[in-house]
């Protein structure tokens, strides 16, 4: 198929517009918005849709404004045949098709329509003119060329042919699917007995487990049985050791009573003889005594005689002194009750002095405290932060990007006014002689005052700049929405706002800080209540609500009156010092007469007492002595502490004999022995009921796990794992075998696969490499996409490579496709604004490539930028004015 020309009538903003194609190589140039998109849209709408389409795609290409129909003919070539077809759309529709060769034919309407397609589907594949048809922003694309009927005939003509072997796979494939999925997984019988043989196994070892316990339990039992024997033994004979010690230990009692009993009989002895030995010892006692106290009568007699003379005298001293103190006590309770009242002023003034101050500093703390309460609710009420705002005002940035790079793409609209009538664009008065640049972005009204009205349309925008747009757009929107604003201004105030309530709350906390120090709130609050309940108290005790206030007020206003009541205290505490002093020494001077006195009567009271006892002593002590005399003589008590002392001696001796008969007997360790076997018996006891209960229990698991038949169960466990096992490797067997099968056919078939898509690899790699290098080879899939690119030995997969790369690749595939194909079964190659990728280098390149397809194909190039192909030699070129 070969195009010759084309012509758009009423289509978008096109009035009438023809282009001629070449045989080779047509560059269609001219700016944006001049129509070269709509010549690619206008042949798909021409090929696809019915003059009475209503869609909106076929709306879209009305002009703006008028009540007309868009129209379109193309002129073309495909197979024998050569033709013109005409439709238009909307307004007063129709379809014309004109078959000038091999037969002529005039056909209208649908059957017009039916008659183009048909002609199409027998002379070319449709498939390979979408494929070959690249509109604007799908350039980086690959074609789907799989379905391609005239690209696989001519790679099998040039290429070997596939064996036919579909049947024979699908054979293989259905066996296949009887052991495995698609994804390799185990499925039906062969699943079913992998899975069989490890449950036949688990079952199997569980039983096997099973009865090794049942052997281990009989091997317990035997063994606790034999330990339940050993502890009976021992239990017997720690009772016998028990028996033993017992019997030794009553012959250790009898010892220990019977050294008791003499240690008893020592000690009774003993103080036989110290009674004997205290009356001697009285008697001479006595004796001496009564000497003694003979002088004493005297000596005593003469005493009392001189101390009651001095008596007398020390009475009037003490008199003298008694009256000075209670005069200087009268005037010391006067000075002590000065400095009370004294004190009392103090204390209350200087409560009054830490509650006005401790006021103050709570109620300061308590003004930053709200401070920061309230600035910690502003700080949570506003999420907006500086890097939030600072954030927006970047994506504002990026809009204002967007839309300066879509203005900048715009149509430019440069409009003078030339004579005194008055021009103005979109509200914009130029004035005489005065010019403007307008950017249409957007409907642009231009208004010649009484003359003109015009209203300019802007075309479509580059995608990738709409996208751009819409995507920055979206971005900030989405930001307000978060930030809850509803603009950058707004934010930044909320921002604003923020920030100066989080500097109010930490100049708050600071301020706390500072006001608290080291001190604590509740501390402060607790100085407050004492300080108010110290001056409560004061009221109180006074009963003069008035004179409190006063005093407070007083206290409040005048700092130095502190200081006052401070000296005055001060002075009253020296004068009840002074009176103190004087009460001491005159209590001193009272207490040294006194004490005269006191000594003087005491010394006479004792004088006379001792004298008064003496005499009574004497008197006692004769009388005892005559008394213990006519009882027993002084010679009597010498011989009975003889007597008591030589029996004291005998009884200490059998004594000794005693302690040293119990002491051999070793008590300590007998008591040890006692408490060891003792200790031993319960033991013993506790372990033999111990291991008696561990036997009964083990009888009963044995008897329990008996009756189970665990080795009959055992037995049939392991005849049905050997079962399953042979099965599970027949089933094994059969399905390796049909995998080793599949595997080889499957190699086999990729192998044929490979050297189907070898043209195509080879083709894309020829036209590649003068672009891309000699190095350059390329991975084709069986669907004839290119999966990755390998240059200098560094191979990237297609979807990593760069956006130039994969277009020039995915357009060089294309290219390939119309050298390979058989220009009688082709289709020109339309491509609409591609290689905007490309750098200077490689358009070189491109070019030669173009220039090269040129010679065997068709190739429509649809560009605003004719530089692109000012090196592609042998091309036509068509502007568009």
């Amino acid at each position: 198929m070969k195009f010759h020309s084309i012509q758009l009538r009423n289509y978008r903003g096109i009035a009438d517009s023809r282009v001629e194609f070449g045989e080779g190589v047509t560059v269609v140039e001219g700016p944006n918005e001049i129509g070269k998109s709509s010549i690619h849209e206008a042949i798909t709408h021409l090929r696809e849709d019915k003059s009475s389409s209503r869609k909106a795609s076929i709306k879209e290409t009305q002009p703006v404004g008028l009540d007309i129909g868009p129209e379109v003919e193309l002129h073309l070539s495909t197979g024998d045949y050569e033709l013109k077809y005409r439709k238009r759309w909307i307004k007063q529709p129709f379809t014309e098709l004109s078959v000038i060769r091999p037969t002529p034919e005039q056909l209208s309407s649908d059957d017009a329509h039916d008659r183009f397609l048909a002609i199409l589907a027998d002379t070319v594949d449709v498939d390979l003119l979408v494929a070959l048809d690249v509109a604007q922003g799908e350039s980086l694309a690959q074609a789907p060329l799989a379905q391609i009927k005239a690209l696989h005939s001519a790679l099998n003509e040039s290429g070997v042919e596939v064996a036919d072997h579909d049947d024979f796979l699908d054979r293989i494939e259905e066996e296949y699917a009887k052991y495995f999925t698609a994804k390799g997984r185990e499925t039906g019988d062969f699943k079913a007995a992998n899975a069989e043989v490890p449950r036949a196994e688990a079952a199997f070892e569980e039983l096997r487990e099973r009865s090794r316990g049942m052997d281990d339990l009989v091997d317990y039992h035997a063994r606790a049985a034999a330990r339940l024997e050993t502890v009976r033994t021992q239990l017997a004979q720690a009772c016998k050791d028990r028996d033993e010690v017992e019997e030794t230990a009553k012959a250790v009692a009898e010892l220990r009573t019977a050294f008791e009993q003499a240690d008893d009989r020592a000690k009774s002895a003993g103080r036989d003889e110290q009674i004997a030995r205290d009356s001697l010892d009285r008697r001479k006692q006595l004796v001496a005594d009564t000497t003694v106290a003979q002088h004493a009568v005297t000596e005593n007699r003469k005493t009392v005689t001189d101390l009651e003379t001095a008596q007398s005298d020390k009475d009037s001293d003490f008199d003298r002194a008694q009256k000075a103190l209670a005069e200087q006590q009268t005037a010391l309770e006067y000075a002590r009750a000065q400095v009370k009242t004294a004190a009392k002023t103090v204390t209350k003034a200087r409560a009054q002095a830490e509650l006005t101050e401790l006021t103050r500093r709570l109620e300061t703390i308590r003004e930053h405290d709200e401070k920061k309460t309230r600035a910690q609710a502003t700080i949570e009420s506003i999420k907006v932060t500086t890097s939030d705002v600072e954030k927006l005002s970047s994506l504002e940035t990026e809009v204002r990007i967007a839309e300066s790079a879509k203005t900048s793409a715009a149509s430019q609209i440069v409009a003078k006014q030339l004579g005194t009538q008055a021009v103005s664009v979109d509200g914009t008065e130029l004035g005489a002689g005065g010019t403007g640049e307008f950017a249409a972005v957007k409907d642009v009204q231009i208004t010649v005052e009484g003359i003109a009205d015009i209203l300019v349309r802007p075309g479509a925008s580059p995608k990738e700049l709409d996208n751009a747009l819409t995507s920055a757009t979206h971005a900030f929107e989405a930001e307000l929405e978060r930030l809850e604003v509803d603009s950058v201004a707004q934010a930044r105030e909320k921002a604003n706002v923020r920030a100066d309530a989080e500097a109010a709350m930490a100049e708050a906390d600071s301020t706390l800080k500072v006001l608290l120090g080291q001190d604590k709130r509740e501390g402060l609050e607790a100085a407050l209540a004492r300080a108010e309940q110290i001056i409560g108290d004061d009221d109180t005790a006074q009963g003069n609500d008035t004179g409190t206030k006063n005093c407070t007020s007083d206290s409040e206003n005048d700092a130095s009156s502190l200081r006052d009541l401070e000296e005055a205290v001060t002075e009253a505490e020296k004068v009840a010092d002074t009176a103190q002093a004087d009460v001491e020494a005159t209590r001193s001077e009272l207490e040294r007469t006194r004490s005269a006195r006191d000594e003087a009567r005491v010394e006479t009271v004792r004088a006379q007492t001792s004298f008064h006892e003496a005499e009574i002593q004497l008197e006692r002590l004769t009388k005892s002595l005559d008394e213990a005399r006519s009882s027993d003589s002084d010679e009597d008590l010498g011989d009975a502490v003889d007597s008591a002392q030589a029996l004291a001696a005998n009884v200490v001796s059998h004594a000794d004999e005693a302690r040293a008969a119990y002491q051999a007997a070793d008590p300590e360790t007998l008591e040890m022995r006692w408490q060891n076997v003792r200790q031993l018996v319960d033991s013993k006891e506790t372990q033999r009921e111990e291991v008696r209960q561990e036997v009964d229990r083990l009888s009963a698991l044995i008897d329990d796990r008996a009756s189970e038949g665990i080795y009959e169960k055992l037995a049939a466990a392991e005849e049905t794992m050997e079962s399953a096992r042979t099965k599970q490797a027949r089933l094994e067997c059969q399905a390796n075998a049909i995998d080793l099968l599949r595997t080889t056919v499957l190699k086999h078939k990729d192998e044929a696969q490979r050297k189907y898509v070898a043209p195509f690899k080879e083709q894309i790699e020829r036209l590649g490499r003068l672009v891309f290098g000699q190095g350059l080879s390329v991975e084709v899939s069986e669907d004839l996409e290119i999966v990755s690119r390998t240059l200098n030995e560094r191979t990237v997969p297609f979807e990593s490579l760069s956006g130039g790369t994969k277009e020039q690749l995915a357009l060089i595939g294309r290219l390939a496709v119309a050298t390979l194909v058989d220009s009688d079964s082709g289709a020109p190659v339309v491509l609409d604004d591609a290689f905007g990728f490309a750098d200077a280098q490689r358009l070189n390149a491109l070019n030669v490539i173009l220039g090269t397809v040129g010679q065997s194909a068709q190739v429509i190039l649809l560009t605003c930028q004719p530089d692109r192909f000012a090196q592609l030699g042998g091309a036509k070129t068509v502007s568009l004015v």
